[in-house]
């Protein structure tokens, strides 16, 4: 068993290595209409300011896995410090690009990082 300070401390250590570029996380608001009757979707930011971001090519054992929901658009797994408040559809705004999460990856037993499959938007 880890002590919590010591798995606090790890999360920490980790999220500054692996957490390298700057993002944001936005979050569906629900859905207004146009000016010609049309469903515009609205998003709010939800994160920090200084929220940070890793980003890596996911595995092909990802990729086959989630093929159903990523087909043939780019794909990146995305970590996030651990606790990130990040859900499926949320888009991610990082470096100029649009992301949108398909999947939270379930953490295993000692959690560092929350990571999640997203995708280019299109």
């Amino acid at each position: 068993m880890v002590p919590a300070s010591e798995l606090a401390q790890i999360r920490a250590d980790l999220a500054a290595a692996a957490c390298d570029k700057p993002c944001i996380i936005q979050r569906s608001a629900g859905v207004t209409a146009g000016p010609t009757g049309e469903a515009i979707k609205n998003y709010q930011t939800i994160s920090p300011v200084d929220l940070m971001a890793g980003l890596t090519q996911p595995t092909g054992g990802q990729l086959a896995n989630y093929d159903y929901l990523i087909g043939s658009l780019a794909a990146w797994q995305v970590k996030f410090p651990y606790g990130t408040d990040v859900q499926e559809q949320d888009y991610l705004l990082i470096e100029g690009q649009t992301l949108v999460v398909q999947v939270e990856l379930d953490p295993h037993s000692y959690a560092g990082l929350t990571p999640v499959l997203a995708t280019e938007l299109k």
